[in-house]
């Protein structure tokens, strides 16, 4: 429930800032000439190109899963789709360990492995958003607004000192057991979690070993995710009549990607994004203020349409009792 409210709230408030910041631009006869060649049928079908990265983020975790006996595709993109509601409600870290949770009982797999794939598999997606976004800004010298580039920069130190710690976790897992030891494992009701934090240190090292085939696959469906993604917001503005510049389009999603490190350990803070995604639509992928303002308000509206989806699949969660061979989600 509070997953929804705050999607429902963010949704409002982008909303309500759009209005607000394009009230000189967005005015009615702006709004009658934008719906007159905006084509709905292309709106759904960019919603359906936009929701199906999703699949392709579940098989990127998928892929680094150090057990995959039982895992099917589909029912994962289930509790990915859960794990989106639930980073609306949770913080972070804490999301993505209860999306982990399902997963591990959907799966009957460890909660540990499927958090510690998880984490390597978020990894692998920054990182390839932040290199294609790095590439176009070297190469094409994208007009970004001011102050952007201070941006670019705290987003890539962000994921580098990120995945240089998770590296480190991976490679010596007796750090963290023994961060865990002298910390948590010394109060008594506390020694489950403690017992937890070993599991998980095992298995980030069992991740970290599975070689550079799997990650290869790893980093090929995120190339395919944010493909679909990407190709969605494209269609989103076309279908508005609008005709966005391809490497602009790609930059503005990459970028924004790589930087929404720096909020996701804060539910509800996605606003910053929103301003973030707009302006470079307007800056780099040249699209009016009104259709990028529309745009990212339609960005916005699918994602809503994600926690919903996530709200009723864990609903079913909770309604359908099942025995030790029954689904749990898809």
């Amino acid at each position: 429930m509070r997953g929804l409210v705050v999607g429902t709230l963010v949704l409002a408030l982008v909303g309500f800032v759009v209005f607000i910041a394009g009230s000189s631009a967005l005015t009615e006869d702006a709004v009658r000439a934008m719906w007159r060649r905006s084509d709905l049928k292309l709106f759904a079908l960019a919603f359906a190109m936009m929701t199906a990265g999703l699949y392709f983020l579940a098989l990127r975790w998928r892929a680094m899963m150090t057990d995959r006996t039982g895992v099917e595709v589909l029912p994962l993109t289930g509790v990915f789709v859960v794990g989106t509601l639930l980073h609306y409600a949770l913080p972070g870290p804490v999301g993505e360990f209860a999306a982990a949770a399902l997963a591990g009982r959907r799966f009957r797999i460890s909660t540990e492995m499927a958090f510690a794939a998880s984490v390597h598999a978020r990894f692998i997606g920054l990182a390839v958003a932040g290199f294609v976004s790095a590439a176009l800004f070297a190469t094409l010298d994208m007009p970004v607004p001011d102050g952007m580039s201070r941006w670019i920069g705290l987003a890539t130190a962000a994921i580098a000192g990120g995945a240089v710690a998770l590296g480190v976790l991976s490679a010596y897992p007796a750090v963290l057991r023994e961060a865990s030891a002298r910390t948590i494992g010394r109060i008594r009701f506390l020694r489950r979690v403690h017992a937890s934090v070993e599991r998980l240190a095992d298995s980030l090292q069992a991740v970290g070993r599975l070689g550079p085939r799997r990650y290869a696959w790893g980093v090929l469906w995120a190339l395919c995710g944010h493909g679909a993604v990407a190709g969605g917001i494209w269609m989103a503005a076309y279908a508005l009549g609008a005709t966005p510049d391809p490497a602009g389009l790609a930059f503005t999603y990459t970028m924004s990607t790589a930087g929404a490190v720096v909020l996701f350990a804060f539910p509800g803070s996605q606003l910053g994004w929103d301003a973030m995604f707009a302006s470079l639509l307007v800056a780099t992928a040249g699209l009016a203020v009104p259709d990028a303002l529309a745009v990212t308000l339609l960005v916005r509206l699918q994602q809503l349409f994600i926690v919903l989806l996530g709200g009723i699949l864990l609903l079913r969660v909770a309604a359908v009792r099942t025995d030790d061979t029954g689904p749990l989600i898809g």
